[in-house]
C-alpha cells in the first residue's frame, strides 16, 4: 500500500518538475518539439475573381424608317418582315402630293446631312493628327539622382488608356459617317427620282442588316432594321457598376446550346435605366463577342450566363487556406525547425488564397494540428508508406553495409 503511495507520489512529482523546468526555461535549454501531422507545399497557380450575371442577345444596332405623311400617300413595301436587307434596296414607294414642296423638303435633307458629313470628317481629321501628349522625364544618373544640369529629357510613352479611347473614338466616328454617307445617298436617290420627271418614289435602304418590324399600318417607325451582328446586354446592380469596368474578358454560356464563347465588356451605361427614390439602380452594360466566334447558329433573344473576370493573377505563389492562420503561416524549414511567418494576402479562389509576400514556391507550410505548433521548436511528422522511396531504400551497397551500420550507431 505504501508502496503505490510512493509510486504516485514519484510520478506527479516527476511531471511537475519537469513542467516546472520547460515553463520557467527561458533559456530553451530544455528541447521543445512540435509534431505536425498534415502539411502542405507552397504552388504557382493562376488566380481569378469573377462574377455571374444573367444576360439576353441582342442585336448592336435597330435602325429605324420613317415616312413623313406630309409629302404623299404610301403605296406598298416592298420588303417583307423577317427579310434580309442590304444598303441601296428598295424598301416602300409613295406618290408625292406637290412636286416643290417635296423638292424642297429632300433638298433640304441633303443640305443637312452634307453638314453632318463634314463635320464627322472634320473630328475624324483631328483626332487623327493629334498627339498624345508624353510625359517629360529627366535622365537619371547611375548614382540614382536627377541630372539637373542635363539637357536631356527622355520622354514616355504615351499612356495605354489615352491610345484606347483614342482609337475607338476614331473607331465610333468612322461608323457615324458611314451611316451618314447612306442616308445621304438614299436621300439623294429620291431626288433624282423626282426630277426626273416621276411622281412615284421609291425609298431605299441606308442601312444593312434584317427587317425586324415592318408597320402595316404606317405607324411610325414603320421599318426596323437591326443589324446582324450580336451581342449580349445585361444589368449591374450600384455596387457591381463600381466593380466591372471595359475590356473585361468575358465567358458567355449560351443556355440554348450551352456551348461558352469568349468576349468582353465593351460598354457601361452612366445612367440607370430609372431613377428611383425607394428602388435600387441598374445601369445597362453589353459584351461583344471575340473575331471568330462561331455565332451564327445564334439568335436574338437567347438568355446567356456571363462569368466576368473582374481581377486576375496568373502564376501566383498560392496555398490553402486551411494551412494559413489569420495573417500567419508555420514554415517547415529545411534544418527541421517551425517558424511563424506574416503573409501578405491577394486572391482568394476555391479555397486557395494567393501569398503576395512572406511565401516562396516549394516551400512546406505546416497545417495541423495548430496547438502544437511553437515557433523555433523542432518538428517531428509521422512516417507515410506511400511517400517513402523504397526502390532507394534497399538500392543499397551490399559489399559496405557493415562499415554504414557501424558509422549509424557510433553518430547517434
Amino acid at each position: 500500500m505504501k508502496r503505490g503511495r510512493l509510486l504516485i507520489t514519484t510520478i506527479i512529482l516527476f511531471i511537475g518538475i519537469n513542467v516546472l523546468l520547460v515553463y520557467f526555461d527561458d533559456n530553451g535549454t530544455v528541447e521543445r518539439k512540435s509534431y505536425v501531422s498534415e502539411w502542405s507545399e507552397v504552388f504557382k497557380t493562376n488566380l481569378y475573381e469573377k462574377m455571374n450575371k444573367a444576360g439576353v442577345l441582342t442585336s448592336t444596332a435597330a435602325n429605324d424608317v420613317y415616312f413623313d405623311k406630309s409629302l404623299g400617300n404610301f403605296q406598298e413595301f416592298l420588303i417583307e418582315e423577317g427579310a434580309e436587307v442590304n444598303q441601296g434596296d428598295q424598301l416602300y414607294t409613295y406618290r408625292v402630293n406637290d412636286y416643290y414642296d417635296t423638292k424642297a423638303y429632300l433638298t433640304n435633307e441633303m443640305s443637312r446631312i452634307n453638314g453632318e458629313v463634314t463635320a464627322i470628317e472634320t473630328a475624324i481629321s483631328e483626332i487623327s493628327n493629334y498627339q498624345i501628349p508624353r510625359v517629360q522625364v529627366p535622365r537619371i544618373s547611375p548614382d540614382g539622382t536627377d541630372e539637373e544640369n542635363s539637357d536631356i529629357i527622355v520622354p514616355s510613352p504615351p499612356p495605354i488608356e489615352a491610345e484606347y479611347m483614342q482609337e475607338q473614338y476614331l473607331i465610333e466616328k468612322e461608323k457615324e459617317l458611314a451611316r451618314a454617307r447612306a442616308q445621304l445617298e438614299s436621300v439623294q436617290s429620291q431626288l433624282t427620282e423626282l426630277e426626273a420627271g416621276g411622281d412615284s418614289i421609291t425609298v431605299v435602304s441606308p442601312y444593312q442588316g434584317k427587317a425586324t418590324v415592318v408597320s402595316k399600318a404606317l405607324d411610325d417607325p414603320i421599318i426596323t432594321i437591326s443589324s446582324t451582328t450580336l451581342h449580349v446586354i445585361g444589368e449591374l446592380t450600384e455596387q457591381e457598376r463600381t466593380v466591372i469596368k471595359n475590356d473585361m474578358p468575358v465567358e458567355v454560356t449560351i443556355n440554348e446550346s450551352n456551348s461558352t464563347l469568349k468576349g468582353s465588356v465593351t460598354s457601361i451605361s452612366d445612367l440607370p435605366k430609372e431613377v428611383e427614390l425607394h428602388d435600387n439602380s441598374e445601369y445597362p452594360f453589353s459584351v461583344s463577342f471575340e473575331e471568330g466566334a462561331e455565332v451564327e447558329s445564334l439568335l436574338p433573344g437567347y438568355h446567356a450566363n456571363l462569368t466576368i473576370t473582374t481581377k486576375q493573377s496568373k502564376g501566383a505563389t498560392a496555398l490553402f487556406e486551411d494551412a494559413i492562420f489569420g495573417n500567419s503561416i508555420w514554415k517547415m524549414t529545411s534544418n527541421g525547425k517551425l517558424h511563424v511567418q506574416k503573409v501578405e494576402t491577394g486572391l482568394e479562389m476555391a479555397s486557395m488564397q494567393e501569398i503576395i509576400k512572406g511565401a516562396k514556391v516549394g516551400e512546406w507550410i505546416a497545417k495541423e494540428p495548430e496547438s502544437e505548433f511553437r515557433s523555433g521548436a523542432t518538428f517531428v511528422t509521422p512516417l507515410k508508406f506511400s511517400e517513402v522511396p523504397w526502390s532507394d531504400t534497399f538500392n543499397y551497397d551490399k559489399k559496405n553495409w557493415s562499415k554504414y551500420v557501424v558509422m549509424g550507431i557510433l553518430s547517434r
